[in-house]
């Protein structure tokens, strides 16, 4: 799947603590092969903690669930590597999504697309919608939910 072909890409994020201070939300990791310059392999992260709304909660409350917009105009993103040095897109000098869309055209996602953190993290995360798909987290698995347009 081409990255260009990402309209909507969001989550759910539940910090289970009574105090956010010091506690970082999962971003997402997309794995892709940039198809700028001579790499063939890049990790796209968010970055919710440094986006601003509507990318991400104007307020963020521990105990409460809050919808991350990765796609939304306010989100932080960065190219790991070489690439994110080519684009101008790197972690020190994040740009938006459709930025990173932008300047890297022909990305195609290679591997996966899922949950990235680094540091531990208390709460749970639910609902990734990729375009017109849901995937609902259980405790059973996961379901897939599509939605109409």
């Amino acid at each position: 799947m081409p990255i260009s072909g990402i309209t909507a890409l969001k989550y759910w994020a539940y910090a289970g603590t009574n105090s956010l201070e010091d506690v970082s939300v999962p971003g997402l990791s997309i794995e892709v092969d940039p198809n700028v310059g001579s790499t063939d392999y890049s990790n796209l992260i968010y970055l919710p903690d440094t986006s601003t709304g509507p990318s991400a909660p104007a307020t963020r409350v521990p105990n409460t669930w809050q919808q991350y917009d990765a796609s939304a105009a306010g989100s932080q993103w960065y190219a790991t590597g070489a690439t994110g040095v080519l684009i101008g897109c790197t972690q020190t000098s994040p740009c938006s999504f459709d930025d990173l869309k932008a300047r890297l055209p022909n990305a195609v996602i290679t591997l996966s697309l899922g949950f990235t953190e680094d540091t531990p993290f208390i709460g749970a995360l639910d609902g990734l919608q990729v375009n017109n798909t849901v995937y609902d987290f259980e405790p059973l698995g996961t379901r897939k939910l599509v939605l109409t347009p």
